[in-house]
């Protein structure tokens, strides 16, 4: 499942995601308190330079701190881009989904055995490529529903952070926007939506592992050389992928832009992609393969041996990304559970306002501390674990650059040396 997000705007939301928090982490401590940053007259004198005189902030807004103002404006960016990322999210799945169902119709119309005899030379690589691409169709359409699942779930976090924002600038404190407890149903939105997500994060965690052994597996396979397991009738797309990781097929780009005719043939194209990649990885059946010459079987034999090792070279390189990616997804689960739970406690003490008048399950909840202790307790073990997500989801790829083995790119230098010299 590829990501639909780009990754700078990944990279963008995560420092800033890691601002906000950090400042969110010194507001809690109260860090450098006699500084500027906590001084409210400095906002007031700030807005009254800018403005001429003609901006004066109103009670209770004038108690805003220069801290809080670049919170504030950190917590209005991820308005926006969480916004409009769980739209666009939503949008561009409901297209990707509405284009494989086109894709997998026109193929169920053509007919896969008119469509083999057009497209392709020969029966198991023929019959190989159809299936992995319409296994991909399948599973591309599974993951566009769980991203439009997941833009739902998204875009309402998003908007929740207008209140924040709005609490950044005391404005909860008065009737506008609900006031506080317009604050306390945001952030009860963005627990349930978070809920969802949760799951999500072991989920993927699992699949990255369970990749990594099925990597495991094809790897022993591949190496065995036992022909009645290596053959391309015991290829699944899943298989398919983790010997050709390059492989993105147009169809995972989201919304169709071209006319029905040039889907479909764009469709033929990436079949017959398909069953040009298994074609250097198995021999062909066909009848002509008994007229050709021995140095030219030969010649070929060789060139399949090699394009099988630098595969090979290549699944043994994908497993260390496969496990640390893996890590990673049980990494963001702790720190997001952590954060959860942290967050719930402001929504506790709020409807559970007094410590003496309180049922077992809610004292259970906050450990027996007293509401105050609990809620400071919670929100800033949340935006401690917030400010330590950014800085694994930014520094992981590097890590990932650092710690990969670099051999395949030798072997593959090699390889295309050897090929030439052919």
């Amino acid at each position: 499942n590829k990501s639909s997000i780009h990754p700078s705007t990944m990279s963008m939301n995560a420092i800033v995601q890691f601002i906000r928090n950090a400042l969110c982490c010194a507001k809690d401590l109260k860090l450098y308190e006699d500084t500027f940053w906590w001084q409210a007259n400095h906002t007031n004198a700030i807005l009254d330079g800018i403005s001429g005189g003609n901006l004066i902030l109103p009670e209770p807004l004038d108690k805003t701190t220069p801290l809080e103002v670049i919170i504030s404006i950190t917590q209005l960016y991820a308005f926006l881009s969480t916004s409009v990322g769980g739209l666009t999210l939503i949008w561009n799945s409901v297209g990707k989904l509405r284009r494989i169902v086109f894709l997998l119709e026109s193929r169920l119309n053509e007919g896969t055995a008119n469509t083999e005899k057009k497209k392709t030379k020969n029966g198991a690589l023929g019959k190989a490529a159809n299936r992995i691409v319409n296994e991909s169709l399948l599973q591309e359409a599974k993951s566009a529903i769980r991203g439009a699942f997941v833009g739902f779930l998204v875009a309402p976090i998003g908007v929740a952070f207008w209140w924040l924002f709005a609490n950044s600038w005391h404005i909860t404190e008065t009737p506008w926007l609900g006031g506080l407890l317009g604050l306390i149903d945001a952030l009860t939105v963005m627990e349930i939506c978070l809920l969802p997500l949760l799951v999500f994060m072991i989920v993927d965690g699992l699949a990255y592992w369970n990749k990594y052994k099925q990597t495991q597996d094809w790897i022993r396979v591949v190496e065995s050389g036992n022909t009645s397991l290596f053959k391309p009738d015991a290829l699944k797309v899943t298989t398919y992928e983790i010997m050709a990781p390059d492989w993105v097929p147009f169809w995972e780009s989201g919304s169709k832009s071209l006319t029905p005719a040039q889907e479909s043939k764009q469709l033929d194209q990436e079949i017959a992609t398909v069953e040009k990649t298994l074609a250097q990885w198995f021999p062909e059946d066909d009848a002509d393969d008994a007229n050709k010459k021995k140095d030219d079987n030969e010649k070929e034999e060789k060139i399949r041996k090699q394009a099988v090792e630098k595969t090979l070279q290549t699944m043994k390189d994908s497993l260390f990304g496969l496990s640390v990616k893996g890590y990673c997804e049980f990494f963001y689960f702790v720190v997001n559970s952590v954060a959860f739970y942290g967050y719930l406690m402001a929504i506790v003490a709020f409807y559970y306002p007094d410590d003496t008048a309180q049922p077992y399950y809610v004292q259970t909840l906050k450990f027996g501390y007293a509401n105050a202790i609990a809620d400071w307790t919670g929100n800033f073990a949340g935006d401690f674990m917030w400010t330590i997500e950014p800085i694994v989801i930014l520094g992981s790829p590097f890590y990932l650059s650092y710690m990969q083995p670099s051999s395949s790119k030798k072997i593959s230098a090699a390889d295309d040396d050897k090929v030439k010299k052919e």
